[in-house]
């Protein structure tokens, strides 16, 4: 029951996070940028959860779940991101919506693996061991 009460507690904090986000960048019709943004932020700070934060700190399996699954999970956007995708094939935006999925999957590949090299750094730095 913990797991779950952090989950949804956290994931409320994503949600609001990722709603902040898009007031503050709003979409334009033919280009996600606030999408992308969230997903490789999301990615990054997922990286850092798992390989940094659950490592350094001695924190309970709830609290590392509510932020990665719940906070993480509700502030990045998949489904949204799918959507996106859908309406961009389906308005004949093509080099768009390529562009679009290139730039989403390489730019969150690369803040993970920006995330989990910044979280080994800092580990070696505090004498915390983590394969790189």
């Amino acid at each position: 029951m913990k797991k779950i009460i952090a989950v949804g507690g956290f994931a409320f904090i994503g949600g609001s996070l990722r709603e902040l986000l898009e007031l503050l960048f709003p979409m334009t019709s033919q280009w996600f940028a606030t999408t992308i943004l969230i997903n490789v932020i999301g990615a990054f700070l997922l990286a850092m959860i798992n390989f940094w934060l659950a490592n350094r700190l001695p924190l309970p399996s709830e609290l590392v779940l509510g932020l990665g699954t719940g906070m993480i999970g509700a502030f990045t956007t998949f489904s949204s991101f799918s959507l996106e995708c859908v309406k961009l094939m389906t308005t004949g935006h093509v080099v768009i919506v390529v562009s679009y999925l290139a730039l989403s999957l390489i730019g969150g590949i690369l803040a993970a693996l920006g995330g989990k090299r910044l979280a080994v750094w800092l580990l070696a730095r505090t004498d915390g061991e983590l394969d790189a």
